[in-house]
């Protein structure tokens, strides 16, 4: 739970988010070449933010993978990133 609760204060750090969902789906990925039992190495990531106001998709995920890089040169492997305006996820729901 140490790398979901670091991408969870980094996301809160950054994004001050209306709404955020870490989620760990490393044990999906078993039975794949190099799956390590134990090791949080994949995250479905949902961040609604103010700050991806007038942004692209490709920028807003940018801007996570940016605040991220330290996770991914330490063990994280994979994020699936949905980012979103306030607007943009209300109209969701």
């Amino acid at each position: 739970m140490k790398r979901k609760s670091n991408i969870e204060k980094i996301i809160v750090n950054y994004f001050d988010p209306y709404f955020f969902s870490v989620l760990d789906v490393s044990e999906q990925h078993r039975g794949h070449k190099n799956f390590q039992e134990d090791v949080e190495s994949h995250f479905e990531i949902v961040i609604i933010s103010k700050k991806f106001e007038n942004k692209t998709k490709i920028d807003r995920h940018r801007m996570v993978n940016k605040c991220l890089e330290d996770e991914f040169t330490s063990g994280l492997h994979s994020a699936i990133i949905k980012a979103y305006t306030i607007r943009e996820y209300k109209q969701l729901i």
